[in-house]
């Protein structure tokens, strides 16, 4: 399946059965009004990605990159006003580090991660999601029982660059014409 058709048919469907599976304690622990992906979510320890087929990883994991870095861009650089609009429209989630250390102080909870780190964590196989090895029942039963495969997305990333500039511009000469989609495409892939 190509980016494009997987973008605009099956990934809102396959996010929102990702976050259907995690605990609500997991994806509402930093802010209640907001849905959050920890790191360890998508790492390959856990078992949160195996309802897509291992052919549609990839396609998932570019497609939130893109999401979240659409999402952080927009609220990086625009007006609060703006970026209020964007995400009532979007309902984009938030992806934030692991919070599993003993207190919020030394934890990245509620730090919001580089969409980088999204394809960082979907092959790695070091984080557990738990460094002091806390405790945490409620993710314990979806602990993977064997090895995943390692998810390729380097040639699905190159592939997506075109067709995200064009849902940019399309939304933003739909929704939020005041703001120019080209600028915003710029800061995109600065941030990129």
């Amino acid at each position: 399946m190509e980016f494009n058709q997987y973008y605009k048919t099956l990934f809102r469907e396959h996010l929102y059965q990702f976050f259907s599976q995690i605990p609500v304690e997991g994806n509402k622990h930093y802010n209640k009004n907001q849905l959050t992906i920890q790191y360890f979510f998508l790492t390959p320890q856990y078992n949160y990605l195996d309802f897509i087929p291992i052919e549609n990883q990839g396609l998932f994991a570019v497609a939130l990159y893109w999401t979240v870095l659409t999402d952080q861009t927009f609220y990086s650089f625009y007006s609060r006003q703006s970026y209020l609009i964007f995400q009532q429209k979007t309902l984009y989630p938030k992806f934030i580090g692991n919070c599993t250390a003993p207190s919020l102080m030394s934890s990245e909870c509620g730090h919001n991660l580089h969409p980088r780190r999204i394809l960082q964590a979907i092959n790695d196989f070091a984080d557990k999601g738990n460094k002091l090895d806390l405790k945490i029942e409620i993710f314990e039963k979806d602990k993977r029982i064997q090895k995943r495969e390692n998810i390729n997305y380097i040639t699905i990333l190159e592939q997506a660059n075109h067709i995200m500039k064009e849902e940019i511009k399309d939304y933003f000469n739909t929704h939020q014409p005041e703001i120019s989609w080209s600028d915003f495409w710029l800061k995109c892939k600065q941030e990129f």
